[in-house]
């Protein structure tokens, strides 16, 4: 801690009257550091590792020290609205920190969070779901073991994410990248997940997940590689869902680019036994906007259109729907989810 003391270098051991040769004298000049100021989570698990206070007297505590003006705080999130136990003995191990490489704990009780005892450091997680280990797969910026979110419900969303880049966004200007989401350690709602994270080789990132742009906001619809069978590609800024063929053995991104709309080409493998490929052939390689085969496979939800952005106008023939009654708003109700179709535009 740099604000503690100046560091001194041990001197060797003299006695009196001992004579001294000086060879060389240097003055060195250093000023001292005030500490940062502490968090939320920090504080709570200063408190507990100190032995100061119990569940229910931590909140009052804390309220003591602002009424008498000895600190002042801020912004209070929901974690001292919740219910106070110590860490150590909370929760199950889950995932490797990847500064210490011991096991972390996941806490459920809300706010969820991870514990690493041995750092005796907090890593906030997105609520309302449920947290798994994804894989044993690691970040490749910092070595935390990497975790699986998942919204409750059929058409719940599931997305990958970093403990430490979660709350540490480690990308300078990403407020900018990513538009109008807000993020950040103190942000009630969330940080970076995997599918906002734009390294350009790590392949959980948007950049490499990435399909197309999204049709609802500015998003960008992203491949969930844990949806099998039933695979879809999810916006990673809002609902909209785009269901892929479920009659698929494996669905991945490439590397390969649409020419004529941008999007990145999909490696679809369907299964041998239902394959819809002339010949009994299963391998197709397509872009799911332009290709007819694959755009006649795909079901949008949550969605009031899907369609190619090229800015030339709605189409190649013209008209809308084409007698197939997948035009927009044709026999349709509203709580219905629209089917999509590149021929109607």
């Amino acid at each position: 801690m740099p604000w503690l003391a100046v560091t001194e270098e041990s001197l060797p051991p003299f006695s009196k009257g001992d004579s001294i040769q000086i060879s060389e004298v240097e003055l060195y000049k250093g000023l001292t550091s005030p500490p940062g100021y502490l968090t939320e989570s920090e504080l709570i698990s200063l408190m507990e590792k100190h032995g100061i206070g119990t569940d229910a007297s931590i909140p009052v505590h804390i309220n003591n020290i602002c009424e008498r003006n000895y600190a002042q705080i801020e912004k209070m999130d929901s974690l001292f609205e919740a219910q106070f136990s110590p860490l150590a003995e909370s929760g199950r191990l889950l995932s490797k920190c990847g500064k210490c490489s011991r096991y972390m704990k996941y806490v459920s009780i809300r706010p969820s969070r991870l514990y690493c005892a041995t750092c005796e450091e907090v890593y906030a997680l997105p609520q309302n779901g449920t947290i798994k280990l994804y894989k044993e797969l690691t970040c490749p910026l910092d070595n935390f073991e990497l975790l699986l979110f998942s919204l409750l419900g059929p058409d719940g969303k599931s997305y990958s994410l970093c403990p430490y880049c979660y709350n540490n966004p480690p990308f300078e200007g990403l407020e900018t990248l990513l538009g109008d989401l807000s993020i950040g350690k103190t942000n009630k709602s969330g940080g970076m997940p995997c599918s906002l994270c734009p390294h350009p080789t790590c392949r959980h990132s948007m950049i490499k997940l990435s399909v197309c742009a999204c049709p609802e906001c500015n998003g960008t619809l992203l491949l969930d590689p844990v949806s099998a069978p039933k695979w879809r590609l999810d916006c990673n800024k809002c609902n909209c869902l785009v269901y892929l063929p479920q009659n698929s053995h494996r669905i991945v991104t490439t590397d390969e680019h649409c020419n004529e709309c941008g999007s990145t080409i999909l490696e679809v493998d369907f299964n041998k036994n239902d394959t819809p490929l002339k010949d009994g052939a299963t391998l197709h390689k397509a872009c799911v906007l332009c290709d007819d085969l694959l755009h006649s496979m795909v079901e949008v939800k949550h969605s009031k259109s899907f369609f190619r952005r090229t800015g030339k106008g709605r189409g190649r023939s013209g008209g809308r729907g084409r007698g197939r009654g997948r035009g927009r708003g044709r026999g349709r109700g509203k709580n219905e989810d629209p089917k999509m179709s590149f021929r109607d535009f």
